[in-house]
């Protein structure tokens, strides 16, 4: 029985909006298994096979061959792997993340469904962010703020994460992360007066509000200068675009300028702290130069496969024996994005890595730029000042490509590059 033209449509409009809640539906599956979660690496070629059947003509184009490369580089990076119990889960994670990228991101995109994955991921996916830090994060000693009282108040949740044989919370700084990452978003939800209604920008208001309070709880000093700068993009642009400043340029401009100062001096405050001495070395800039060389040097040894996802803490170990003592007991990873893609993915997956992330950027800026939707303008700006946040926040500290806290990161680039496309498609259809 063959499918008319309509039956087709509306099935792969199924496959478009059932995607991302199945693989999303399917990451505990894939995280906590083991061996047996290797179903993933089915997903993603599955995933092409079936929406370029259904869409016609068959055969990938654009993003989706950096995808499918990306995918099939996972398998020589697995060539490295010594440890199979610590690679399988951030194998697995990095072809999850591939397969949402492809499956928000990829053609047909339509202005509604952007705006519904949208709401869902500054909304849906940062509230769950923030339930898993209240219940589960193994908060710190004081380091900037005095928080100590209000610790000893928040639900001790199962610690679920192995820190090198001991098995406790999730680390604050991972949290502050992925916070970092979402709240520049969900601000720029809760300032979209002709997209969305009253109550869904109160909703995002709040949800922003959580946001940042969690964040302060994580003293996280990398993601505190991260988030500013992304929610300070996102404030500024709005701020910029404001019917009432447009006819007071002189306001405007003390307005930037004002901005421009705050943040200069909550930057150098922050950042001042790096220098001052902390009980853990880990968190002094002392201790990250260590970690960065040591991880420029291992680099060099592996550089086209990477030590393999997973591997960093125990390749380090064995090549550089003394850091433990000299730095921290447990280093899980290289307190650096593009140091740890390198490590993990190897020089060409990290290449593959960076195109789509440029893909996404420049995508981002053409919308922002040109489109006629001020809704989709914000949304772009909004995005990018995620992203900002992100790699601000990963200069100094990470969340590896394939960690479960990482799940955001690859939401964001999947919805950056399907709002990337959107204004295209429009033009040329018109």
């Amino acid at each position: 029985m063959s499918l008319g033209q309509s039956q087709r449509s509306r099935l792969a409009a199924y496959v478009d909006t059932a995607g991302p809640l199945i693989l999303l539906g399917a990451a505990p599956a894939i995280w906590f298994a083991g061996l047996p979660g290797g179903f993933a690496l089915a997903l993603l070629p599955t995933l092409l096979v079936v929406r370029r059947v259904l869409r016609m003509p068959v055969g990938p184009h654009g993003s989706d061959g950096l995808l499918l490369a990306g995918a099939l580089w996972i398998a020589v990076t697995a060539l490295a792997v010594s440890d199979w119990r610590t690679a399988a889960p951030k194998l697995f994670g990095v072809l999850l993340g591939l397969s949402l990228v492809y499956v928000i991101g990829s053609d047909p995109i339509s202005a509604a469904r952007l705006r519904t994955q949208w709401l869902g991921l500054a909304v849906g996916i940062t509230l769950l962010v923030v339930l898993a830090a209240l219940f589960l994060t193994e908060w710190p000693q004081r380091k900037l703020l005095p928080l100590d009282g209000i610790y000893t108040v928040l639900p001790a949740g199962p610690r679920v994460v192995d820190h090198g044989g001991r098995i406790g919370g999730i680390g604050p700084n991972q949290i502050g992360g992925a916070l970092a990452l979402l709240a520049p978003l969900v601000l720029a939800l809760s300032l979209d007066e002709t997209g969305r209604g009253r109550n869904v920008r109160r909703l995002a208001a709040v949800t922003v509000a959580l946001a940042i309070t969690v964040l302060l709880l994580t003293q996280s000093r990398s993601a505190y200068v991260g988030a500013l700068l992304g929610l300070t993009l996102v404030g500024w642009w709005r701020i910029g675009h404001s019917a009432w400043l447009r006819r007071r340029p002189m306001g405007r401009t003390a307005l930037h300028v004002a901005l421009g100062l705050g943040l200069l001096l909550l930057i150098a405050a922050v950042a001042s702290t790096w220098l001052a001495p902390l009980d853990s070395t880990t968190d002094t800039l002392t201790g990250r130069l260590r970690i960065w060389a040591a991880s420029v040097l291992l680099i060099g040894e592996y550089l086209y496969t990477g030590v393999g996802p997973g591997q960093f803490p125990l390749v380090l170990k064995a090549a550089f024996p003394d850091i433990g003592a000299s730095v921290a007991p447990h280093i899980p990873h290289a307190h650096n994005f593009v140091l740890q893609a390198l490590l993990d993915l190897g020089l060409p997956g990290s290449f593959l890595l960076g195109l789509l992330i440029a893909l996404v950027v420049r995508g981002l800026i053409l919308t922002a730029r040109d489109s006629r939707d001020s809704s989709l303008q914000l949304l772009a700006v909004g995005l990018a000042g995620s992203l900002l946040a992100f790699f601000v926040y990963g200069l100094t500290d990470t969340i590896a490509p394939g960690a479960r806290g990482g799940l955001p990161f690859w939401l964001v680039l999947g919805l950056g590059l399907a709002c990337g496309r959107l204004p295209r498609e429009t033009q040329v259809t018109e």
